[in-house]
């Protein structure tokens, strides 16, 4: 199974898609706990604006810290620029996708479950591009050695 593994690791797709598993990982993880907070703070009456900054919050703390070590392994890097980097962009993408929940069920009345739900899947896609190529600004190592 490792050579098949190292063989299949020798194309530069299937880094690329191996490198988008390893994030789907780590966002699975962080959507569990999102998740997790979101039901629970929902459950004890907090409006969604409210619960889905918390859950965020919490969220942005794990990810930069598995996709760090785990996705990118750039945690030999330059750790201030890194979490300036991922925060502001996180923070801006928490504030979007905060205008896009609003919009969606508030303006359009869309259910609360929908709007949350396409909020999770725009920061979600939108995030790896960016801390991809601006925070852990990813090369391929087998393109380097070219």
């Amino acid at each position: 199974m490792k050579k098949l593994f190292d063989k299949l690791m020798q194309y530069r797709l299937f880094r690329e898609l191996y490198l988008i598993f390893k994030y789907g990982i780590v966002g699975i993880i962080n959507t569990c706990i999102t998740t997790g907070i979101f039901f629970l703070l929902s459950h004890l009456g907090f409006k969604y604006l409210v619960y889905t900054i918390i859950g965020y919050t919490v969220g942005i703390c794990i990810s930069f810290l598995l996709n760090r070590k785990y996705t990118f392994k750039k945690d030999n890097e330059n750790t201030p620029r890194q979490i300036i980097l991922f925060f502001t962009i996180s923070a801006s993408l928490l504030a979007l996708v905060q205008l896009i929940q609003y919009l969606l069920i508030d303006v359009f009345y869309l259910k609360e479950w929908l709007g949350v739900g396409i909020g999770m899947v725009f920061y979600t896609g939108t995030g790896f591009i960016m801390n991809r190529n601006i925070v852990f600004k990813y090369k391929d190592k087998k393109e380097e050695q070219i």
